[in-house]
């Protein structure tokens, strides 16, 4: 019995050592747990107004390469904003953790940084990195934004021009003209009515690329025309909350011209061969689309190589995938084995460059970015059927020929009237972006004069108002002081009964 029990207790320190070895043996190789080994997956953080077949096809591509793979990067959460407010939101947390902000145009980054929201990039290999592969202005346009000690603040990754995409079966049905100029979509003639409409533009808080068609307008035509060319546009016009959507109404045949910028030209002709997308002849411009590091970069490093991917010509190259056919800011992409066959956007790129357009001031884009969007979305957007009553009869008199066609001006000069001066726009503009009651007051501001100024212009047309509540005569200084007179000879007499 004795030997028995020395026997097992013999076996069971030696499987003790045993144990014990192999515990210490895999100690000594640092093999993580599968626990351990998903602490250490880094995942890269990115806000971004991209959509997710770009940011799909990038991630895919991105993660599959070797750097990638060496800093152990896993997935992209790629935070969706829209607006403004909703970037500063995300940006300014250092709970998000925000690494890199990515597409939104020019002012929406000059915003940011405005704010304090970006990171400038110092790092010297990175930096020479980037210069060596993008230019400093592709078609007379800004490719990069620079601080004073030469550090990076943004950087254009792809370019793009502004027009419109025609559906021509469209135009056909209705016998409408092919335009190629803005202020030919203000023109009457694009007025269908009946629940049709010829035009489709975006909302401009939820579409970047559409603020800057706006952008476009004002600074090509002047504040006070730009203004009354873009009213009278969106009166010919249905608006839709989002550049895709605005982009798919031509596809469809829902309208027959639509605000886009040339990728989604490409896309609309490629879905549907009736679709051309169309730069207006000397009216349009070359954008940059940027990308920067976010002032709470959670991993530096991870946000350095997508930089390095990004810029690099393979990364250029996956802008030329179809369906997103987007235009490089590195020409090296067209080298690749992928980008040499992709010829038709080689020829859209060359052509872009060559865009005789407007002398575009970034600078007064920014200063001007959120009293230019909410003005257009208080008077236009909200009040868009008001404003499509009112023309709708306007162009009824002037073909019945109840008005004259100098009567007719005069209306159209009063419909197109602005109530902010470019002065005034730019005065408010940073106390709008910051200030919650100071944008509250102004937007009830700018309401009520387009509701007013286009209930007016309805009954000097028809002798009735569009909306009795809120006549732009109800309560004046003058009826509210007459009413409270007689209220209060009202209760005296009460009293003296």
């Amino acid at each position: 019995m004795k030997l028995k029990k020395l026997v097992i207790v013999f076996t069971l320190a030696a499987l003790i050592v045993i144990g014990s070895g192999i515990f210490m043996n895999t100690a000594a190789y640092d093999i993580p747990s599968s626990e351990e080994s998903e602490l250490q997956d880094t995942v890269l953080t990115i806000v971004t107004r991209h959509d997710i077949v770009i940011t799909t096809e990038f991630e895919a591509k991105f993660l599959a390469t070797p750097d990638a793979i060496a800093l152990g990067i896993t997935d992209i959460d790629f935070k969706q904003a829209t607006t403004d407010e909703g970037w500063k939101t995300l940006l300014q947390d250092p709970s998000r953790g925000i690494d890199l902000a990515w597409g939104g145009g020019p002012s929406l980054f000059n915003t940011m940084d405005k704010w304090g929201l970006l990171k400038h990039i110092d790092d010297v290999p990175l930096k020479d990195s980037i210069n060596s592969q993008v230019p400093d202005t592709l078609g007379g346009a800004s490719m990069k934004s620079v601080d004073e000690s030469g550090n990076l603040i943004w950087i254009a990754n792809a370019i793009s021009s502004f027009g419109f995409t025609v559906n021509h079966d469209f135009l056909d049905t209705y016998g409408l003209d092919v335009p190629h100029t803005w202020q030919e979509l203000a023109d009457p003639t694009y007025y269908l009515g009946g629940g049709v409409n010829a035009l489709s533009l975006g909302d401009p808080p939820l579409t970047t690329s559409i603020t800057r068609i706006y952008q476009i307008i004002l600074q090509a035509f002047g504040w006070e025309e730009g203004w009354s060319i873009m009213t009278r546009m969106a009166a010919n016009a249905g608006i839709y909350p989002g550049s895709v959507d605005t982009r798919a109404a031509a596809v469809t045949g829902e309208v027959g011209i639509a605000m886009t910028i040339d990728f989604y030209g490409v896309i609309a002709n490629r879905e549907n061969p009736s679709c051309e997308y169309i730069v207006p002849e000397g009216q349009s411009i070359v954008n940059g689309d940027p990308i920067a590091m976010g002032i709470n970069v959670d991993d530096e490093d991870a946000a350095k190589a997508f930089l390095e991917y990004l810029f690099s010509p393979e990364g250029q190259a996956v802008w030329l995938t179809e369906r997103l056919d987007r235009l490089p800011v590195n020409v090296d992409a067209f080298s690749t084995p992928f980008g040499q066959d992709k010829t038709y956007l080689y020829g859209i790129y060359n052509a872009t460059l060559e865009t005789v357009g407007i002398d575009f001031n970034e600078t007064l884009a920014t200063q001007t970015l959120d009293t230019t969007i909410y003005y257009f979305k208080k008077t236009i957007s909200e009040e868009h059927s008001k404003l499509q009553s009112v023309w709708g009869e306007l162009i009824t008199q002037l073909t019945d020929s109840t008005i004259d066609l100098a009567t007719y001006q005069k209306y159209v000069e009063d419909l197109g009237k602005v109530s902010m001066t470019l002065e005034q726009a730019i005065e408010w503009n940073d106390q709008y972006q910051t200030d919650k009651d100071f944008a509250a007051l102004k937007d009830s501001e700018w309401r009520n004069f387009a509701k007013n100024k286009y209930n007016e212009l309805y009954y000097n047309l028809t002798g009735t108002y569009l909306f009795t509540t809120e006549s732009p005569f109800l309560f004046t200084p003058v009826i509210f002081s007459v009413l409270f007179v007689a209220t209060i000879v009202y209760v005296v007499r009460k009293k003296r009964k």
